[in-house]
């Protein structure tokens, strides 16, 4: 299994609200299983965590000029990739959005086809769901996120493996 250094964004709102994206993920049997997750994506080779995190904001979300944060968890996924034979090596970084206004015009023919919508979530709002989110303890862990309190140092989350 390759690895990859990926960036996840917990892209928050000025009503303290997180965006997460709604992804057909598309299983290694052919199966769509759908879920819920933060923007983000592949670190590009010679790409900082920061710029990487600014460059999948602009193209998955349009915002620009969102204030970046801490990174503030760590952990691997091999489930949710669309490419089953990568692990990806998650670093999640917090980031103020100037806005709740998106736009889907940075997207490239791979993300047209793969994500279904995008919103913005209260905590409550995601503890209550029946649908899968990623990390699967997000709701918990994400609240003080929203409310600007950070961990003193990386937390190493749970891996996603099949």
């Amino acid at each position: 299994m390759r690895e990859r250094d990926s960036v996840r964004v917990l892209l928050v709102s000025p009503a303290k609200r997180l965006l997460l994206i709604h992804y057909r993920n598309i299983g290694k049997d052919g199966v769509s299983r759908p879920c819920w997750t933060t923007a983000g994506g592949g670190i590009d080779e010679g790409e900082t965590i920061l710029e990487a995190a600014r460059r999948e904001i602009a193209e998955e979300t349009g915002l620009s000029g969102a204030v970046l944060g801490p990174v503030v968890w760590y952990c691997e996924d091999s489930r949710r990739s669309g490419d089953w034979q990568v692990r990806h090596k998650e670093h999640f970084i917090v980031a103020h959005a100037p806005s709740e206004a998106l736009a889907r015009d940075g997207w490239t023919e791979h993300e047209r086809g793969e994500i279904l919508e995008m919103r913005w979530w209260r905590a409550e709002e995601i503890a209550q769901s029946a649908e899968t989110v990623y990390p699967p303890d997000l709701a918990e862990i994400v609240a003080p996120i929203l409310d600007a309190i950070y961990p003193a140092r990386i937390v190493r989350l749970p891996d996603v493996t099949p």
